[in-house]
């Protein structure tokens, strides 16, 4: 915000001087954090994107008589094959441990017909409308709630301005370097404990309480905002603070 505002004195309008900050501030941060992930990333969860069919599930899949080993991509290495034309293997077999189907996936190749059946199941869409209803409404809160608050107190509040109002929306941002790492542990440790149903069961109670929550928020904002007085800005910030904790858990 100050640096919106700094922008904002050295004669940038309004328009600009919002796209410059992203420019100056996020734009270098995502750039930072995707040359990271290009250099020390996985492609596969199985490691290299040439090693995918080596997961538990690719095997599971080929002891049922499903191959689906695609090898268009990976090319013979020539100092490796002998004079005959033929590289030398070893054939090793290791036992799979059999895991439920929930818990694994499989690489096969994309037709019209498999795309079409991924868009029919429900289960695509799930996580969709999950992250929507969740990170969504976060950033429907970031972006709002300053112009909540400034409407709220710029005029009951002495020095209360837009970038106060940005300071306390913040808050909701910064949420993210607890409430992130904790809600995944949470979340192994119910995994462990209980299953796939226990982490359905977790996401769903956050999901009401952080619905509780900003349905109780918006009763409380319209049942105590008069022109006489206003809503308690601690109230207020406790009140979205847990729809946002929740929501990021």
């Amino acid at each position: 915000t100050s640096l919106y505002q700094s922008l904002r004195a050295s004669g940038l309008s309004n328009h600009v001087a919002w796209r410059v900050s992203f420019a100056i501030v996020p734009a270098p941060v995502l750039i930072f954090v995707a040359v990271l992930t290009l250099i020390y990333g996985t492609d596969h969860p199985a490691g290299k994107w040439s090693e995918r069919h080596t997961i538990p599930a690719t095997e599971m899949e080929i002891e049922q008589g499903h191959d689906d080993h695609d090898d268009r991509d990976e090319k013979l290495d020539e100092k490796e094959v002998d004079e005959k034309g033929v590289r030398g293997t070893s054939v090793a077999v290791h036992p799979v441990q059999k895991i439920a189907s929930i818990d694994v996936a499989v690489n096969k190749r994309l037709t019209i017909q498999t795309a079409f059946k991924i868009l029919a199941s429900p289960v695509t869409w799930l996580p969709a409308l999950a992250y929507l209803t969740t990170f969504g409404v976060e950033l429907a809160i970031d972006s709002q709630m300053s112009n909540v608050l400034f409407g709220l107190y710029s005029k009951k509040i002495p020095g209360f301005n837009q970038t106060t109002a940005g300071y306390y929306t913040s808050i909701f941002g910064f949420l993210n370097l607890v409430t992130r790492p904790l809600g995944g542990y949470v979340a192994d440790l119910l995994y462990r404990s209980f299953g796939t149903r226990g982490k359905k069961i977790w996401t769903l109670l956050c999901g009401l309480i952080m619905g509780a929550a900003l349905i109780g928020g918006g009763f409380y904002i319209e049942n105590h905002h008069t022109p006489t007085k206003s809503p308690s800005l601690a109230t207020i910030m406790g009140i979205f603070s847990l729809a946002a904790i929740f929501s990021e858990f």
